[in-house]
């Protein structure tokens, strides 16, 4: 029995502090962090049946939980390549028309996906999900739409940037663009919630989304595109990949854009252009 009141209002003090920093830790409330991190939309915005002049097809698939993922496959005839796109953590598939339309253009079939929960997917969220739906996807245009693995682009935008990275470092593609993308979820944790920054990195939970850490082995061609003026996650995180990644890479950084404005917007012509620069570069892209 502890008798020194200092003593025992210290040790009670220290338990207090202890039990509430396991509760908001990442391993303990992954729930929370679930919810706090993933925003989906049911609703469509907007759909249709042709897309800058080819016909879209709605398609499903299974995740490795079992849960059906609903896409739109819009193949372009003699493409050069496909484009898979993993969104954001906000609405859906629907919300990314105009990014569709920047692929299309460039003679690039388009693969979007809804990661479960979002749009017509099945299922629930969650940071483990997320990955296993990119991955579903792929295996998806390679195994039902015999779509070659040297002809695949993996394009990730905001969270979807961890999805894309992961694909990546999972399958064979031939290319990566991440898009307003952070560079590991606890980074971006501790500049968006202060709390976060007293926590050593293994009270974080291993995850699928660390992509400094997956770019930084071999890895197929790399393009990082950021608005300069990015209010959500800041340019500082595409310079952090950026260093992280082994060549071959490249950054571009536009200059005024935000974070939701990067397409359907004055900034498109910029993003476009460092896309259709960057797979100039890439031999299975290049346009004669």
């Amino acid at each position: 029995m502890i008798r020194n009141p200092v003593a025992r209002n210290l040790i009670l003090a220290f338990l207090l502090l202890l039990s509430f920093y396991c509760a908001i830790s990442p391993v303990v409330a992954m729930p929370l962090y679930d919810k706090m991190l993933f925003f989906p939309t049911k609703q469509f915005e907007t759909d249709f049946d042709n897309l800058a002049g080819f016909a879209k097809e709605d398609s499903t698939f299974t995740s490795a939980n079992g849960s059906k993922l609903h896409a739109w496959y819009i193949p372009v005839p003699h493409s050069r390549g496909t484009v898979i796109i993993s969104h954001g953590n906000a609405g859906n598939i629907s919300y990314r028309v105009p990014l569709m339309e920047l692929f299309l253009k460039q003679k690039l079939s388009v693969l979007a996906y809804d990661y479960q929960g979002y749009g017509k997917s099945e299922g629930t969220p969650s940071i483990d999900h997320v990955c296993e739906d990119g991955l579903a996807a792929y295996d998806f245009l390679t195994e039902e739409r015999g779509v070659e693995s040297k002809k695949i682009i993996v394009y990730g935008e905001s969270l979807g940037g961890g999805v894309a990275s992961y694909i990546a470092a999972n399958r064979k593609v031939e290319a990566i663009i991440l898009q307003s993308a952070f560079s590991s979820l606890p980074h971006i944790a501790r500049l968006k919630m202060p709390l976060m920054r007293f926590y050593p990195n293994f009270f974080f939970p291993k995850n699928c989304m660390d992509s400094a850490s997956l770019l930084s082995v071999e890895h197929a061609p790399l393009l990082i595109v950021h608005g300069e003026n990015d209010t959500i996650i800041p340019v500082s995180e595409a310079h952090k990949l950026f260093d992280a990644a082994v060549e071959p890479k490249k950054l571009v950084t536009i200059e005024n854009a935000n974070h939701n404005d990067m397409y359907g917007s004055q900034y498109e012509a910029s993003l476009s252009s460092a896309i259709v620069d960057f797979l100039q570069t890439i031999a299975a892209f290049k346009v004669n």
